[in-house]
């Protein structure tokens, strides 16, 4: 009897140590948190995104080569600014850029620096969701809430789940000029399983969030403006009171082909690594074109030589459609592209330049 007691008991402790978990409001970031995490290479990070399913072992072998932490601030820790535009005083968020760089300098002299996304844990219906957006347009604070939250989850987040939800935010300054972003999120509990990684040395109940989000960004300055419509896919590992992801990847899906942006964990903290920043800060003058105009029919792009390794250049029209792009290549061929002004988008890592071309 004894050991029939001991069987049962063992055997219920492992349905429990597998069972699928339930990710709820309680598993979100609270203000006043920092979560710390490290980046990853980006590409070796893209054959994980395939790895959805029931009951999966995610075992990942994860190298780490910089790391950054995420502080959850109230806007009046911001700028005392921010709490008097912002009228959801509850929202809390962290810096996601230090800045756009170079758009705002290459489009009219001006700076965008210090973006912060507020979010917040709302009741009914029981969501997490951004609600305001800030940042530093020519060195001043400006905040705006969210016309249209954008919805990041439905609680409870179980396997199989699947949500649909549409966003939009206006921002503007005064004769500064404006940002405004417009889309709709899909977003699908696409696997269950347990987690093993450099922070959670041991197998960790775990499910995965595939979210696919469908944006144009625009930014006006000067009366000059640039939309770019975009679609990245975000792949998260959550698990129960982290507070953070034990892991995340971003994509970029261009016709159907997914290039990979960002890839991070949950970890602890790496003496070897303090002398890592997480985003490179790029001086204007280290990325160029030339020639520019591009009279001549073709057109080269040169990059910091941190950059030249892996790297991303997508090229817009004035009406932000991608007219051209490539994949660690530099030089372009122009010549069937009508003449007028182009925005140039060059990805490495983390870090993002853009370049006005005139043809």
């Amino acid at each position: 009897m004894r050991r029939l007691i001991c069987t049962i008991g063992l055997l219920s402790w492992l349905c429990t140590a597998h069972a699928q978990i339930s990710i709820t409001a309680a598993d979100m970031p609270v203000p006043g948190d920092s979560l710390r995490y490290s980046n990853m290479n980006v590409f070796s990070a893209l054959s994980l995104v395939g790895d959805g399913g029931e009951n999966m072992t995610w075992n990942y072998d994860l190298s780490p080569v910089s790391q950054g932490m995420d502080t959850y601030k109230r806007p009046s820790q911001v700028s005392p600014f921010l709490a008097l535009s912002l009228g959801n005083v509850n929202c809390y968020g962290y810096k996601v850029a230090d800045s756009i760089p170079g758009l705002g300098l290459l489009l009219s002299g001006l700076t965008i620096s210090d973006l912060y996304t507020f979010y917040n844990k709302e009741n009914i219906p029981s969501c997490f969701a951004a609600e305001a957006f800030s940042a530093a347009i020519a060195g001043f604070p400006v905040g705006a809430a969210y016309t249209e939250p954008d919805v990041l989850y439905m609680f409870p987040l179980t396997y199989g789940r699947e949500d649909s939800t549409g966003f939009e935010l206006n921002m503007g300054a005064a004769s500064f000029g404006s940002i405004m972003q417009k889309g709709y999120r899909k977003t699908r509990v696409d696997g269950w399983g347990t987690i093993t990684t450099p922070y959670f040395t041991t197998p960790t109940p775990c499910i995965r969030v595939r979210s696919e989000i469908v944006e144009i960004d625009s930014v006006v300055l000067d009366s000059m403006a640039f939309g770019i419509p975009r679609t990245t896919v975000e792949y998260k590992w959550l698990v129960n009171g982290e507070h953070y992801p034990a892991l995340f990847i971003s994509t970029l899906s261009i016709a159907g082909f997914e290039v990979p942006l960002t890839a991070r964990f949950r970890d602890k903290y790496r003496p070897e690594l303090n002398t890592r920043v997480r985003n490179i800060t790029v001086d204007k003058q280290d990325v160029f074109a030339y020639p520019n105009p591009a009279s001549e029919g073709w057109v080269r792009f040169e990059l910091p030589d941190a950059w030249t390794t892996n790297y991303y250049i997508e090229m817009f029209d004035a009406q932000g459609k991608s007219v051209m792009s490539a994949q660690n290549k530099r030089q372009f061929d122009v010549s069937m592209l009508p003449t007028g002004n182009y925005l140039v988008r060059i990805t490495s890592g983390d870090a993002t330049a853009y370049v006005k071309l005139l043809r």
